[in-house]
């Protein structure tokens, strides 16, 4: 098997799935939208909130491990 499905394959693990929903709740509770474990009525507008602000702590969690490599 191809070392990048390997990857993919242990990215996928329950373990990392429920640090993937706790970090989407928290950010979630943030924007104060308040989620449950099905969102049938979760507008696509506040879905792009909170993916939004998912994406700027990454990028700055990546930016911050970046600059700590390079030192």
């Amino acid at each position: 098997m191809p070392a990048n499905i390997a990857n993919r394959q242990d990215f996928n693990t329950s373990d990392r799935r429920g640090v993937s929903r706790q970090f989407t709740q928290e950010i979630a509770n943030e924007v104060g939208i308040a989620l449950a474990d099905y969102n049938p009525d979760l507008k696509s507008r506040d879905a792009g909130r909170i993916g939004g602000r998912i994406t700027q702590r990454l990028v700055e969690a990546g930016k911050s491990q970046l600059g700590e490599n390079l030192r």
